[in-house]
Parts: C-alpha cells; sequence; structure tokens
C-alpha cells in the first residue's frame, strides 16, 4: 500500500486541525456579536514598534495634534460644560485612565482599549477604519487618510504592548505578529 493511501486519514486531521486553528484566530480576533470592521487602512507595510513607545509623547501627543497643524482629539474629547465627545475626555492626565479596560460610552459590550488586544480595542478601530464597528471614523470631520498609517500603527503596537501608562518594552511581542485587520 502506498505511503499517502496508509496516510490519507491522519493528513486529512491534521489539514483539519490547522483549518480550525486559523478559523479560532480569525473568531479571536473579533468578539462575539461585533459587528467587524471595514474599511481598513493597512498598516502592515509599517515596521513595528516593539518597545519605547512612551504613552506620554506617543499615544497623548497625537490627541494633542495629530497632524501638525493644531488639530487635536483634544478639539472634542475634552470635558467642558455639556461634556466631551463621545463622553471621551482625551485630555492629558486623564486620558488613559478614560481609556485602558474602559466600556465604550457608544457599546459598553466593547472596550477602547483592551490591553493587548488591538484588533479589540474601539480606539484602533476607530482611527484605522472607515466602518469601525461603532460610530464613525475618527478624527470625525476630517478624511479618511488624516491620520497616517505610522500614527495608527504606533497606536496599534501600544495597545499590543499592553497599552502601558508609560513606555513599553517588547518583551512579549515577535517579528511574526500580525498587524491590523486583514484586507
Amino acid at each position: 500500500m502506498p505511503w499517502l493511501a496508509r496516510h490519507q486519514f491522519h493528513i486529512c486531521l491534521l489539514l483539519m486541525s490547522c483549518a480550525s486553528a486559523l478559523m479560532t484566530l480569525a473568531l479571536s480576533r473579533m468578539a462575539v456579536g461585533q459587528t467587524p470592521p471595514s474599511g481598513c487602512t493597512d498598516i502592515s507595510g509599517v515596521p513595528p514598534t516593539f518597545s519605547g513607545i512612551q504613552y506620554g509623547a506617543a499615544i497623548q501627543g497625537f490627541f494633542g495634534n495629530f497632524d501638525g497643524m493644531g488639530n487635536a482629539c483634544t478639539d472634542c474629547h475634552v470635558a467642558v460644560d455639556q461634556g466631551p465627545a463621545g463622553n471621551l475626555d482625551l485630555t492629558a492626565g486623564v486620558s488613559w485612565g478614560n481609556l485602558v479596560n474602559v466600556a465604550a460610552d457608544e457599546d459598553p459590550s466593547i472596550m477602547y482599549v483592551v490591553p493587548n488586544q488591538p484588533e479589540q480595542s474601539l480606539l484602533f478601530r476607530k482611527i484605522n477604519c472607515d466602518s469601525p464597528g461603532v460610530g464613525s471614523r475618527m478624527p470625525y470631520g476630517f478624511p479618511s487618510g488624516t491620520l497616517t498609517p505610522e500614527q495608527m500603527a504606533a497606536v496599534y503596537d501600544w495597545i499590543a504592548e499592553g497599552a502601558p501608562v508609560g513606555t513599553t518594552d517588547g518583551i512579549f511581542r515577535d517579528t511574526f505578529d500580525f498587524r491590523g485587520f486583514e484586507q
């Protein structure tokens, strides 16, 4: 009996196991019941940053001036008399505590930032996708190409590194990580 005929069953089981693992991985990227995002910007060409992302400089700095012309997330997401847009204050000193492991105002089943899970984090979905599954792409009122893939990748990498309030250390990441949403 040829080798292939003897081992077809085992090969079939192996292929089914691989297919099942890939499906599990794809499903784990999106929490149950969430609308998958679409129209997402490809960030796969941006080299990953595994360590050295400083929340205050990179992420908070992005909130304070995302285009180099003084336009800021904090133009809308700031505590004022009528409250911040989306009930989310992104000003320095309070933004991290308002984002990490905090349920989104638009859909409490989704967190703004889920440490180590950028695809499940509404912050990344909102800046990366035309249809983030909840609400609109940010920054609101700006064209979808306003934020650079490098800015999106920095937010992705910060979240993937555990979304620390300080600086990322890169201990748990490797170069085989897929980044962003599959196109």
